[in-house]
């Protein structure tokens, strides 16, 4: 069964960042001598690679989980329960300096790798969305406290004023009170 979820808000990519990875391609194979003749012939191909994996590329937060859409061949999709999340870390090199770009790593619990599950250069306003999942990470564990605290006291949101779920409970203690006169005929 499919449930639609509630896109709470979605990251938008700066068109800048396709000009950052170029700008490193050309400055690794510069670096490499033997690289500079092929530089005509690499950087469009990957104007083009990167131009289309950044049009793929979507990010957003729902009320339980961060997803992450990406892949130009190999189509892949990441749900990230917000409470598995333990660490989104920024991070800007040099090269993003110039050009006013960070990074986001998402760390998890549970992480079998020892890098980030998912790392995401070039999200706009990028410590605003930051914030809006790590606020939306703590409100969802704070409604899992308040609902195991009311569970540990012996009241749900669901028990109180429902009649279908109190009719069900009373149902229930008729039953076991009926499986406890059993056990001690039979004892």
């Amino acid at each position: 069964m499919s449930r639609k979820t509630v896109t709470l808000r979605e990251a938008s990519i700066n068109p800048k960042v396709i000009r950052y990875h170029l700008w490193g391609i050309a400055l690794l194979m510069t670096l490499t001598l033997f690289g500079i003749p092929l530089l005509p012939l690499v950087l469009p191909l990957a104007w083009v690679l990167l131009k289309r994996y950044y049009e793929r590329l979507h990010i957003e937060l729902t009320r339980r989980d961060l997803k992450v859409t990406r892949g130009i061949l190999n189509h892949e999709e990441k749900t990230i329960p917000l409470e598995k999340i333990t660490d989104l870390a920024i991070y800007q090199g040099p090269i993003m300096r110039l050009f006013d770009l960070k990074g986001i790593r998402v760390e998890t619990a549970g992480q079998t790798s020892g890098g980030a599950l998912v790392t995401v250069v070039g999200i706009e306003q990028v410590e605003d969305f930051r914030d809006a999942v790590l606020e939306q990470r703590d409100r969802i564990s704070d409604r899992d406290e308040e609902d195991a605290a009311d569970l540990g006291s012996g009241v749900t949101s669901a028990s109180v004023g429902d009649p279908a779920s109190i009719e069900l409970l009373a149902a229930i203690r008729d039953s076991l009170a009926r499986i406890e006169q059993s056990l001690k005929r039979n004892d």
